[in-house]
This record gives C-alpha cells, sequence and structure tokens, in this order.
C-alpha cells in the first residue's frame, strides 16, 4: 500500500466512499471532473437563494406577510436561475423539463416561505457555516446554526424527491454536528433536516455524547481506508455506476 499524507475528509468524501470506494477514489484522488445534473444546479441555485435571503433579512422588525416573504424568496431566486443560465444550457436538456425544474424549486421555496413565517420568521444565526477542524483533519458547510435558549439547532437543506431520513443523511447530521463541537465545545442539540419540497417541520436528529463519539470512529474509519494512492484499493462496490457520474478528461 503507498501512504500519502492524511487527506482533509468531508461529510460529502466519507458519503461517497461508503457508497462505493471506487467513486471516492475517482473523485477525490484521480480527481475527475463530475458530470454535471440539472439536480446539482438546481440544488445549488436553491442554496444559493435561501443563503442570499438569510443574510439580506433585517434583523429588526419583522417582515409583515407572507406575501412579503414569498416576493423576497422568488426574487432572489429569478436573479440565481438567471446566473446560472449558462450551466443550464450546458445541460442540453428539453426546454420543458428546464422549466419543470424551475417550477418545482419555487415550489420548494414557497413550502419554505410558509414554514419561515409561521414560526415568526427564525432567522438563522450563521448562515453556510464553513468549519474546518485541525483535531480532525475535516471539514463541511452547515445551512444554518439555530441558537434558541441556549439550544444549538443545526440545519440542512435538502432538494431531494424524497423525504427519507437516509443513511447517508444520518451520518452527515452525525459529522456536522461533531464539527460544531469540535470548533465549539458544545453538542448541538438536534440536527434539522428541512426537506424543502415538502410542507411543514423539518425532521429532526437528536445528538448527544455518542452521536460524537461514533462521529469520531467513522472519521478515523475512514481516514485510514483512504490513505493509498493504488487504484486496486478502492474496489467497485456498486455495479459499475459510479463511472456514469465523471466525466472523462
Amino acid at each position: 500500500m503507498i501512504r500519502i499524507e492524511t487527506r482533509i475528509l468531508s461529510p460529502t468524501a466519507i458519503n461517497t466512499y461508503m457508497s462505493c470506494p471506487r467513486k471516492f477514489y475517482l473523485r477525490y484522488i484521480k480527481r475527475r471532473p463530475t458530470r454535471p445534473s440539472i439536480h446539482l444546479v438546481r440544488g445549488l441555485v436553491v442554496h444559493k437563494t435561501l443563503h442570499q435571503f438569510h443574510m439580506n433579512s433585517p434583523r429588526g422588525p419583522p417582515r409583515t406577510s407572507l406575501k412579503e416573504v414569498q416576493q423576497d424568496l422568488l426574487g432572489l431566486f429569478k436573479r440565481e436561475w438567471e446566473k446560472a443560465g449558462n450551466r443550464l444550457d450546458a445541460l442540453d436538456l428539453p426546454k420543458e423539463e428546464i422549466d419543470f425544474f424551475r417550477r418545482d424549486s419555487e415550489l420548494m421555496l414557497l413550502n419554505f416561505s410558509h414554514w419561515f413565517f409561521n414560526n415568526n420568521l427564525p432567522l438563522p444565526d450563521a448562515c453556510e457555516s464553513r468549519i474546518y477542524s485541525h483535531n480532525l483533519k475535516a471539514m463541511g458547510i452547515i445551512d444554518a446554526v439555530l441558537i434558541r435558549d441556549d439550544a444549538v439547532i443545526l440545519v440542512d437543506y435538502k432538494t431531494s424527491k424524497h423525504a427519507n431520513l437516509t443513511d447517508d443523511i444520518q451520518r452527515q447530521a452525525v459529522l456536522y454536528a461533531l464539527l460544531y463541537y469540535d470548533k465549539y465545545r458544545k453538542i448541538p442539540d438536534v440536527i434539522w433536516i428541512h426537506f424543502l419540497k415538502f410542507p411543514g417541520d423539518p425532521l429532526s436528529i437528536q445528538i448527544d455524547e455518542g452521536t460524537i463519539e461514533y462521529g469520531k470512529i467513522l472519521i478515523e474509519s475512514i481516514r485510514e481506508k483512504t490513505q493509498s494512492l493504488n487504484e486496486s484499493d478502492y474496489p467497485c462496490t456498486c455495479g459499475g455506476y459510479c463511472e456514469r457520474d465523471f466525466v472523462e478528461r
């Protein structure tokens, strides 16, 4: 086995290895460019919209109406969607499909607007919080952090079509909690997984000391398995589907 310097891991990288070691090799060692998709572009646009919405929202008197919240969100979305025009065009998809994803994204933001307004406009204390841990040699970006009466809530926005707490999502939540704890020495109370396609409240993942310890074990386990540059140390476990996610150089 060829050893290399300890690499910086992220929740996405760890989930990639767990889904298929070869996919990890292609993305993080071979550094093959990922194939663009409408799901990736749309997800990025929606996340940017929510980030801008939170950053631009006043900290003083709240908005007076749901309509005002919706107008702000849809206006920001329109701007971000237009900025993504070149990436959308490069997908070479029928106009009808592009329009479907645009409308679907707008509905997600309208769902969020109802939740946001009905819950007294809970502006986050931080959004797109990038945390790097020297101790863990890991980093991640947390969509939003809410601190309410000394309770810490981490928020992860999802644009997926199913509201299921998959293994990937739960691992990601554990790792976000661990990164937050490593930086602030406080264990988050809960992770909210906000499936934007569905109205209603986010789903909750409770966090405790056992969760944090599991996260540490998970990082060290994956780190030990990803020190090699040797392609044969990263077998394909997905039946070859991983190759479809990448573009040949």
